[in-house]
């Protein structure tokens, strides 16, 4: 998640990172191993120790969340724990699902607030505004945690309201593009049950996300993103999923761009009619440096999907 770097002619100077002393006795503080001297090499090593942590940590979670006894509960606690430290050596830019290779720059927030309305097949309407907090923790990874307030609009049954889920998250950049290799990225995310199930609003179950994330910078205007992923689901007899997109943008102006993206799940039960698949167009508005506004309008190609999805939201970058 950041700003688009099309909009801008020049990156903003990451400024000292004022927690860097919290880290200090990290295992590869500053995304180097000290004891190796050549700075290529080493940066190369913990990016790898790093991307393995993270997915061995992924495949860890994955299967404490179908088999959540007591013990496996605190294992679960232990692997969050791990994540931050072990990983250390929430998309690209809304109103797009799709996630790019792009961190937050070192020291910095950004803060993405967005407001959506969802009609699904059945005339079901969703109302919900979110709010994503994230933060630069290194030049190359960044965390960050987001959530949602939903209004569930039903044509039969009762109304109801209440937080979503939460998503915590980390990312971390491998490689960025060198000539027509692309960027390349690898994210984590942890969605906590915190949205109620007694009320419909959620499973009651804890699900953990890999993603694998391409951006190709094709020309001064011209970027794609690829993400391909896979979710662990927690809730009972449910399976988990294979999640895919693809995504484009297009820069009109230094203030203008346009958006694009089809989206798509298989959930493996095999139902063809029931793995979502949805396409997005929007477009997004650089107010300021640090502002820009978007609006985007979804459409389902599939009864899985809602019908309809419009949203429109707010990313503001700032140092604290």
């Amino acid at each position: 998640m950041h700003i688009p770097d099309g909009f801008l002619n020049h990156r903003i100077n990451a400024a000292p990172f004022v927690g860097r002393q919290i880290w200090r006795h990290a295992p590869l503080p500053e995304h180097e191993i000290p004891w190796i001297k050549n700075m290529s090499v080493s940066a190369a090593i913990s990016g790898r120790i790093g991307t393995l942590a993270v997915f061995l940590i992924a495949l860890g979670i994955g299967k404490l969340i179908k088999k959540p006894s007591a013990h496996r509960r605190l294992a679960l606690i232990f692997f969050i724990w791990l994540i931050p430290i072990l990983a250390s050596s929430v998309y690209a830019a809304r109103p797009l699902t799709t996630d790019d290779a792009y961190t937050v720059e070192k020291g910095k927030f950004q803060l993405e607030t967005g407001f959506d309305f969802a009609r699904q097949d059945n005339h079901d309407k969703e109302f919900f505004p979110s709010l994503t907090l994230t933060y630069g923790l290194f030049e190359r990874m960044d965390m960050g945690v987001g959530s949602a307030y939903q209004f569930v609009n039903p044509t039969d049954g009762k109304r109801e309201n209440g937080f979503g889920d939460t998503a915590l998250k980390i990312k971390y950049r491998l490689v960025d593009q060198k000539e027509w290799i692309p960027s390349f990225a690898v994210s984590g995310t942890l969605k906590l049950p915190t949205a109620s199930e007694s009320k419909g609003l959620g499973s009651g179950k804890t699900d953990f996300n890999i993603n694998t994330i391409f951006t190709w910078n094709l020309s001064k205007r011209l970027q794609l993103y690829a993400n391909l992923g896979y979710t662990f689901i927690g809730e009972h007899g449910a399976e988990n999923e294979l999640n895919y997109s693809l995504a484009g943008q297009l820069f009109l102006s230094d203030k203008w761009a346009l958006v694009g993206e089809i989206i798509g799940v298989n959930n493996f039960n095999g139902h063809k009619g029931d793995d979502p698949f949805s396409g997005l167009v929007g477009t997004q508005y650089l107010i300021t440096d640090s502002f820009v506004w978007d609006v985007g309008l979804g459409i389902g190609m599939n009864k899985a999907s809602p019908d309809i999805r419009l949203t429109t939201g707010l990313t503001i970058l700032f140092k604290p």
